[in-house]
């Protein structure tokens, strides 16, 4: 079933976020289709999309660590109401995708090149056959950033426009200087495991507070909480060995110039202010190295799209600008 847009749309108040969002919800289930591709490797990764009459684009949702598709229903339904076909998937070892292990708090990887493999088997499996012909479009968060990055120096699938929000091109590691984490998460693997859990990561704590999230919007960061809470399958929280150590290397691949001239999209970087997630200096050398666009939200913090409703506003018609462009 193809979802009727308006070529308009208008962002979810926080005062009635959790009822339009549930109706939201309730509408998407009729529209999507839903399953499983086969990667690379055979493992089985979970996707879903929506469709539009004579959609401008197929804009592909790479999510970040932790998250899951759902998380980004709200971001759909603007892109949706645009005119857009969007495509989503649970990235290896998240959501209802492949797992190394059955501890759904978990996250691991081999190698991030493997991310970058998965994306690729995506679109060419699914949304491509799916696609109704419409140019391909990138929308990259955080780790989803890196992995669309990656993607883009290895593979030769056209992508006629990419977005990276607030990329994990370099994540902050306090208290340690990356050098001493390499260093101390080799012996934790030579000990206990690539795939052991890093012994300072935290498990999930459904009494999380606001104010040490990402978010800073209040009824945004509840509904996405509560979705954690009633799946497990939605509570990532710390990364192995291996992943925390693809995590921190990544920036060498990412920021190597011969890679780089390999990428062949029209890039955007969009930056948030007080991000103490990801390390900004190194998304403006990423943007310094590839001549890209970018934007500055000095207020915004990582998540940049789970702002209040006034910076959420500014953030959803910067995206789509780049898109309509």
């Amino acid at each position: 079933m193809l979802f009727e847009y308006q070529s308009q749309y208008s962002i979810v108040n926080e005062e009635e976020y959790c009822t339009k969002m549930d109706e939201i919800s309730q509408k998407f289930k009729k529209i999507s289709t839903s399953g499983y591709f086969a990667s690379f490797d055979g493992a089985k990764m979970f996707y879903e999309f929506f469709k539009v009459k004579n959609p401008k684009a197929n804009i592909i949702v790479v999510h970040g660590y932790t998250e899951f598709t759902k998380k980004y229903y709200e971001l759909t339904w603007y892109f949706l109401n645009m005119g857009y076909n969007v495509f989503l998937y649970d990235v290896r070892g998240h959501g209802y995708s492949a797992r190394h292990s059955d501890d759904t708090e978990m996250t691991h990887v081999d190698k991030y090149e493997d991310y970058a493999q998965d994306l690729d088997a995506y679109i060419n499996d699914i949304v491509i056959p799916n696609g109704d012909g419409a140019p391909l479009y990138l929308y990259a968060h955080s780790m989803g950033g890196a992995i669309a990055q990656l993607f883009l120096q290895s593979s030769k699938t056209p992508i006629r426009k990419t977005l990276l929000s607030a990329p994990m091109i370099y994540p902050f590691t306090p208290p340690l200087p990356r050098f001493m984490l390499k260093k101390l998460l080799r012996g934790e693997a030579k000990k206990f495991g690539w795939d052991a859990k890093f012994k300072f990561s935290s498990n999930f704590n459904p009494e999380v507070k606001v104010e040490k999230s990402n978010d800073t919007s209040l009824a945004r960061f509840r509904y996405n909480l509560n979705m954690r809470i009633n799946d497990l399958n939605y509570r990532n929280s710390y990364g192995s060995n291996r992943w925390n150590f693809e995590a921190i290397t990544a920036v060498e691949k990412i920021l190597n110039k011969k890679s780089a001239k390999n990428v062949n999209t029209e890039l955007f970087v969009i930056i948030a202010g007080k991000d103490t997630a990801v390390n900004p200096k190194y998304q403006k050398k990423f943007v310094n190295l590839t001549k890209c666009r970018y934007k500055l939200f000095e207020n915004a913090k990582h998540s940049l799209y789970t702002q209040a409703d006034r910076e959420l506003k500014e953030y959803v018609d910067t995206v789509l600008e780049f898109y309509e462009s």
